[in-house]
């Protein structure tokens, strides 16, 4: 074994006994990045950096699926995070900050008249689906890429155990 990936192959071989796949997401799955080279299990980063288990530094061009477009540990991201967790997070009831940053987009983008906002890829891909549905009135999707876990995607897949057959007939792939 190569000692300078000893903690990440230790990190790796504890995961797969207790998560299916080993990551939490498909993307995070060790079967996503060349095994031997790309790193495993990160321990902390900042700006555009990241470092693994065993402390080497990788540029992190992943950046957190796609989510930390301002890079790792912003400052002012930090502050406006701890500014707002120390009043509360998750409530029950909207919170001003949801309608002050869709006044912001709304502006910002030409074409928005309204937004709804949503916690991952997976939900809002779904989301686009029920709505093209609903609008054209048919049931069949075409898709290339990866557009998340939902059955309507999954079924097209080759991991589409579990998915009924009636739903994997709905979503035609092209490459």
């Amino acid at each position: 074994m190569d000692r300078r990936r000893e903690r990440s192959a230790a990190w790796l071989a504890r995961s797969e006994r207790v998560i299916p796949g080993g990551a939490q997401t498909f993307s995070k799955s060790p079967r996503s990045f060349v095994q031997g080279i790309a790193p495993n299990f990160l321990a902390r980063a900042r700006g555009a950096f990241a470092w693994d288990v065993d402390g080497s530094r990788y540029l992190d061009y992943i950046m957190g699926l796609g989510a930390v477009i301002l890079g790792h540990g912003d400052a002012d991201v930090l502050e406006a995070a701890r500014a707002q967790m120390e009043e509360g997070v998750s409530f029950s009831l909207p919170h001003p900050v949801e309608v002050e940053v869709a006044e912001q987009l709304v502006r910002l983008i030409p074409c928005a008249e309204m937004v709804r906002f949503a916690k991952n890829g997976s939900d809002v891909t779904s989301a686009a689906v029920r709505l093209a549905r609903a609008y054209t009135g048919r049931e069949k999707i075409l898709c290339c890429g990866y557009h998340g876990w939902h059955d309507w995607y999954i079924g097209a897949t080759e991991r589409n155990r579990g998915v009924p057959e009636a739903v994997r007939r709905l979503t035609i792939r092209f490459p």
